[in-house]
C-alpha cells in the first residue's frame, strides 16, 4: 500500500449515525458538507472508489432521514463513493463502529463521528503513516466546535486539545473513534472492546494493542471539528456518565480497592478542574471568549466536574467490575534474517 502525491488506497469510510441524532441539526449538516468537500479535493488522486457505510439504528432513526440530509447538503457523495445507508438494530456508538469494519473489504478503513467535520488535508494526512508497514492504526485531532458560553466553555475544558496544541496532541498516547483510521484485517481480528462503560473502549484498546507490541501513531495534520455538547441536560448526564467511566479505568488501570477508587476520584477532580480554569483563563482569546465571561465559565466547568465527582464517588461506593475480556496474541517478534 502507497500513498503518493497522486494516488490515495481504497478505503472504506465508518459513520454511525448516533451522535447526528443528539446535537443540532446544523452541525451533522456541516459535517457531511465538510466529509463530501474533502471526498472532492481527493477526487482524482483515488486509487479506487472509495465505499461509505451511514450506520444506524433503525429504532432510533429512519434511513429516509439521514438520506434526506445527503440528499440536502452532499448530494455529490453518491457520485464520489459507493454509498451505504446501513441499519445494524438495537447497535450504539461502538458496536456501530465494530459492525461496520466487518462488512469492509479494502486493505483500510477510516471512522469518523457524523457530527465530525473533517478540514482541509484530512484524508491524506490520516492515511500516510501506514506506508510504514509496522503501524496498524492512525489517529486524528479532533477539536470541539463552539458558538456559544457554554460550548466555548467545553471547548476550554473537554479532553480534546485545542488547535494551538497540536503538538501535545500528538505526544498524547490517545486514540478517538471519531476520527481514526485502521488497517482493516488487524481491526477485524482486534475490534473495540465491549466493556461496562460509555466512553472508555477507545482507551484500553489502544492500551492492549500497545501492550502487545503493535504500533500506532497519531496525527494533529489529520484535524475535524466535532459538534458542541447540545446543551445543559445533555451535558449534565454526559458528566454523570464521565465520573461512572473513570471509575470503571480507575479500576483496571490504578486501584481495585473501593477506599483507594474513592480517593482517586477527588484526585482526579482537582486536576480536571484545574486544568479547565488554567485554559479559561489563559486560552479563553482561542474560542472568543470574553474576559467577562470567564467567572461565569469558570462555574460551569465546576458544575460539570461536580457531577463527575459525584458520578465516580457513587460507582466507587456501589459498582462491581470483573476482569476485562480476554485479546488477542502478542505480535510476533520479527525474524532475524543473515
Amino acid at each position: 500500500m502507497t500513498i503518493t502525491e497522486n494516488k490515495i488506497p481504497a478505503v472504506t469510510f465508518i459513520i454511525e449515525w448516533e451522535n447526528a441524532i443528539d446535537v443540532e441539526d446544523e452541525w451533522a449538516k456541516r459535517a457531511m458538507s465538510s466529509f463530501q468537500n474533502e471526498l472532492e479535493r481527493n477526487h482524482n488522486r483515488m486509487s479506487a472508489r472509495p465505499r461509505i457505510m451511514y450506520l444506524y439504528d433503525d429504532g432510533a432513526v429512519q434511513a429516509s432521514t439521514i438520506q434526506g440530509v445527503i440528499d440536502e447538503v452532499a448530494p455529490r457523495l453518491k457520485e464520489l463513493a459507493d454509498l451505504e445507508l446501513v441499519a445494524a438494530p438495537g447497535m450504539t456508538y461502538y458496536k456501530l463502529k465494530n459492525f461496520g469494519v466487518s462488512r469492509a473489504n479494502t486493505e483500510l478503513v477510516v471512522m469518523l463521528d457524523s457530527d465530525a467535520g473533517p478540514q482541509p488535508g484530512w484524508l491524506e494526512n490520516l492515511l500516510k503513516p501506514f506506508t510504514d508497514p509496522e503501524i496498524m492504526a492512525v489517529g486524528g485531532f479532533t477539536v470541539l466546535g463552539h458558538e456559544d458560553l457554554l460550548s466555548k466553555t467545553m471547548a476550554l475544558s473537554w479532553i480534546f486539545n485545542l488547535p494551538s496544541e497540536r503538538s501535545k496532541t500528538e505526544k498524547r498516547k490517545k486514540i478517538h473513534a471519531n476520527n481514526c483510521a485502521f488497517r482493516t484485517a488487524f481491526f477485524k481480528s482486534n475490534p473495540f472492546p465491549d466493556l461496562p462503560a460509555f466512553k472508555k473502549q477507545c482507551g484500553f484498546w489502544l492500551r492492549d494493542i500497545e501492550a502487545r507490541g503493535y504500533k500506532y501513531v497519531r496525527t494533529a495534520d489529520a484535524m475535524t471539528v466535532h459538534a458542541p455538547h447540545p446543551g445543559y441536560k445533555f451535558l449534565a448526564w454526559r458528566a454523570w456518565t464521565t465520573g461512572l467511566d473513570r471509575d470503571f479505568q480507575a479500576y483496571h488501570t490504578i486501584t481495585k480497592s473501593r477506599v483507594g477508587r474513592f480517593a482517586y476520584s477527588f484526585q482526579f477532580f482537582a486536576s480536571k478542574l484545574a486544568r479547565s480554569w488554567k485554559r479559561i483563563w489563559t486560552k479563553g482569546d482561542e474560542v472568543d471568549l470574553p474576559v467577562w465571561q470567564r467567572p461565569i465559565a469558570m462555574a460551569l466547568s465546576l458544575a460539570y466536574f461536580v457531577t463527575a465527582l459525584i458520578g465516580q464517588i457513587v460507582s466507587s461506593l456501589t459498582r462491581s467490575f470483573g476482569p476485562l475480556p480476554a485479546t488477542g496474541p502478542m505480535k510476533p517478534p520479527a525474524v532475524a534474517h543473515g
